[in-house]
């Protein structure tokens, strides 16, 4: 009976890295904490999920979420935000909760700071985001109506007001109207 149970306590240190390093993903599942950003001395080397760490990707390290998971990372600090993918292990200092490669650390201008508060939220898998803000499914659709110029156009009469006293536009001129109103906000 003893060497059974020797067997399966071994069993059982053995497998423990391969289930501690990965978690069931519920998307929109969010966390709060430190982000810091890699080093340069380690681009160009493997990442734990084998793939050669860039600097132009939007990429991170996380400890538990499997390689693939899509997050939503935002600066607390700016509500500046981007999409990245999980490809490595880490950080691994305690009070840190993810590792952003430079391209993310620089479009959550987060560099002066070194490490910054952000919230992150599971957005997609297997390199898919399943899960997008509004705003950004507004700012791709602009695009689709950008191009839609040689089309034909809808005129849609507004409501009278006013302002606008009985004048109509076009689906595109909504949509152009809605394009600068996300830039101002941008801006």
């Amino acid at each position: 009976m003893l060497p059974k149970k020797i067997t399966l306590f071994l069993l059982f240190l053995f497998l423990k890295p391969y289930f501690s390093c990965s978690q069931e993903l519920i998307l929109g599942e969010e966390s709060v904490g430190m982000a810091s950003y890699y080093g340069s001395e380690f681009y160009g080397r493997k990442t734990s999920s084998g793939e050669i760490l860039k600097k132009n990707e939007f990429t991170c390290a996380h400890p538990t979420l499997p390689f693939g998971t899509m997050l939503e990372v935002t600066n607390l600090v700016n509500n500046r935000w981007c999409v990245v993918r999980v490809n490595d292990r880490g950080p691994f200092s305690h009070n840190r909760i993810i590792d952003l490669s430079h391209e993310a650390a620089d479009r959550l201008q987060m560099f002066k700071a070194g490490t910054v508060r952000v919230k992150v939220m599971i957005v997609g898998d297997h390199g898919n985001v399943i899960i997008s803000r509004p705003e950004s499914i507004i700012e791709n659709s602009m695009e689709l109506v950008d191009d839609a110029d040689n089309e034909d156009t809808i005129t849609v009469p507004l409501v009278r007001s006013e302002e606008n006293s009985g004048e109509s536009k076009t689906t595109k001129d909504l949509a152009k109207d809605k394009k600068k109103d996300i830039k101002k906000k941008k801006g």
